[in-house]
């Protein structure tokens, strides 16, 4: 693993945790983006097919208060999710373009803390 994902995941996240908690019982979710069957090679990520909706999606789940934290790393994206379910993470996941496109793939697992800091059960809106 990366150092810097790795210094990212143990010392970045539990303060990052603790200013995006919502209202409501959720569970946490980790993403993993990484180049689908339909990623261009030849152009940059931001100029890649579906990449403003992308984008809009994300800021979208922003708002709502749905992402703890997310970030690039070499070709892959990360994010970690709140979501009532699986279900409704998976929901979420399908209602991106650039997924059902086949410019991004994900990887979706339950994240579960060793270490929670500040991050608690809540109820999802």
């Amino acid at each position: 693993m990366n150092r810097y994902f790795s210094f990212l995941l143990i010392w970045v996240l539990p303060i990052i945790v603790c200013l995006g908690q919502t209202e409501g019982e959720t569970k946490v979710f980790a993403m993993i983006y990484t180049p689908g069957e339909n990623w261009n090679y030849e152009i940059t990520f931001d100029q890649q097919p579906f990449f403003n909706a992308h984008s809009k999606h994300i800021q979208k789940l922003r708002k709502e208060g749905s992402i703890v934290i997310g970030g690039r790393y070499s070709d892959k994206g990360f994010m970690l999710l709140r979501a009532k379910d699986s279900i409704k993470a998976v929901t979420i996941v399908e209602k991106d373009p650039s997924v059902t496109n086949g410019i991004f793939d994900v990887e979706l697992f339950e994240f579960s803390t060793f270490y929670s800091g500040c991050l608690q059960n809540k109820k999802s809106n």
